[in-house]
């Protein structure tokens, strides 16, 4: 057995498959769930269903930190326990992409790349809380509180961070539930922000169900304000939830049906389509900015199945495990059969194309779904209205711009969006007739979509509310106390 083999063949730490509550390590219930390897269909193993006495205990544990002085504490002092914590994420990252890979088959170097992120965002909010002390509006910005978190299981490491990162470095108290999925990253992550000095208490981990856990947490009398990154349909579960007990603010981002429009001027650059295939299918199409409607000018889509078919070819289907794997497989059996639920309604919808993506060694009892294409579904069908959280991608076509626009814009969805054009003027007209949170323009043939770190935004319609990132995004995480001097 080679040393890379025996690395993935060891057993998941014990201790990251059990709550992290005041400092370490705790279970509170006889109920276990099992964690399965996506690529292989096997068992990794098991871990605790926490459900109402652990959200109770993490409660009162993120309570007396708040209280203890974690929300007072000078900022210069809370960022360097932040930047801490930074550097031991960056010293166990090989850990970390290793729990991403097992629990939900993300290939190992996009995971070693993603992961490799996160100590920099948390040093961009750890450098941003000197903003908070600005009084020059006449008021104070308080943290909230307790806050609690629920993130999704499509990158373990990287919603955490989004969600822990500015609600710590706000002076709340954090109490999480990390999907079932993919629970030990959140665990890992809990526990190096011990060691790198944040309190006992500050960031507390549940591990568990929706049902068992998630509610309880949500609903709980003393949670101050609920944070949650998942499916619309749990988004709307959680705001009913939420109001049980008491009124508290939510940020919720939920689902997406983005489009990616490509404008007149850029169908014929050759070199796009290897963008518009990663803005579609990156991580096997499962994350919830996904573009994937592609809108084309009338007459486009032979160039644009030509274009995607050659990018395909450069991606590799395989075992995750496999620093060459570019695609993995989808992260559970549940989600494998949703997609290929979809991918039956695709063939009745329209022509269907499959992507001709190179293939490693896979298991085939793993969840692997290929790339593809299916053109000219109907507007008001489930392809193009419903979220598959999975590698298919619908082409249309447009007479004009205004079409465009009412086809990008005709979903309940409302998160992102990427226009591919040069035409700056042509670009701004459409991006101002949609109604979603991020737009980005690609003028450039051979870039890639993306959006600079501090830029906030606000997911619309039901893909959720609360704004994220940057300046906007920490604050939201406090609230202005206004406070005037009478002389």
């Amino acid at each position: 057995m080679t040393a890379a083999a025996s690395a993935w063949d060891a057993p998941l730490p014990e201790d990251l498959s059990r709550g992290w509550i005041h400092g370490e390590t705790r279970a509170f219930s006889d109920r276990t769930l099992v964690s399965v390897d996506p690529s292989t269909g096997e068992t990794l193993g098991v871990f605790d269903d926490g459900g109402a006495p652990a959200v109770e205990a993490a409660v009162a544990s993120a309570r007396a930190a708040f209280r203890g002085g974690w929300g007072r504490m000078k900022g210069e002092d809370r960022a360097a326990r932040l930047l801490a914590w930074a550097q031991r994420i960056a010293e166990e990252s090989e850990q970390l992409a290793r729990l991403e890979t097992l629990e939900v088959g993300r290939p190992i170097t996009d995971a070693k790349t993603l992961i490799a992120q996160a100590p920099l965002l948390i040093g961009y909010y750890a450098g941003l809380i000197p903003g908070l002390e600005d009084r020059s509006d006449g008021a104070v910005r308080r943290p909230r509180g307790v806050v609690g978190a629920i993130t999704p299981w499509n990158f373990p490491t990287a919603n955490v961070i989004l969600r822990s990162a500015p609600i710590l470095a706000a002076g709340n108290t954090l109490v999480l539930k990390p999907s079932e999925l993919s629970p030990r990253s959140a665990v890992l992550l809990a526990r190096l922000a011990t060691e790198a000095g944040l309190p006992a208490g500050v960031f507390n981990v549940i591990p568990g169900t929706g049902r068992s856990t998630g509610a309880a947490l949500v609903a709980h009398p003393d949670v101050d304000m609920v944070a949650f990154t998942g499916s619309t349909e749990t988004g709307k579960a959680i705001i009913r939830a939420s109001v049980e007990q008491a009124l508290k603010p939510l940020t919720m981002e939920c689902g997406g049906k983005s489009p990616q429009l490509v404008l007149p001027d850029m169908i014929g650059e050759d070199q796009i389509w290897s963008g518009v295939f990663a803005a579609a299918f990156w991580n096997t199409g499962q994350w919830c900015a996904a573009r994937t409607r592609l809108l084309l000018p009338r007459g486009g889509a032979a160039a644009a199945v030509e274009g995607l078919r050659q990018a395909a070819a450069g991606w590799t289907i395989g075992d995750p495990r496999d620093p060459a794997t570019t695609l993995g497989p989808v992260a559970s059996r549940r989600q494998y059969e949703t997609v290929q639920a979809f991918r039956e309604i695709a063939r009745e919808a329209g022509e269907v194309i499959a992507l001709p993506c190179a293939f490693g060694d896979l298991n085939p009892a793993g969840f692997y779904v290929r790339p593809e294409l299916v053109l000219e579904p109907p507007q008001d069908g489930a392809l193009v209205q419903q979220e598959v959280f999975g590698p298919l991608l619908t082409i249309q076509e447009y007479a004009d711009l205004d079409e465009a626009i009412r086809l990008a814009d005709g979903s309940t969805y409302g998160l992102g969006a990427t226009i591919w054009s040069a035409d700056r003027e042509a670009a701004e007209t459409v991006a101002a007739g949609l109604d979603v949170g991020s737009v980005s323009v690609v003028a450039a043939p051979g870039a890639r979509p993306g959006l600079a770190l501090g830029a906030p935004f606000e997911p619309r319609k039901q893909s959720g509310f609360g704004i994220e990132g940057g300046p906007l995004g920490l604050a939201a995480f406090t609230a202005p106390q206004a406070i005037a001097y009478v002389d």
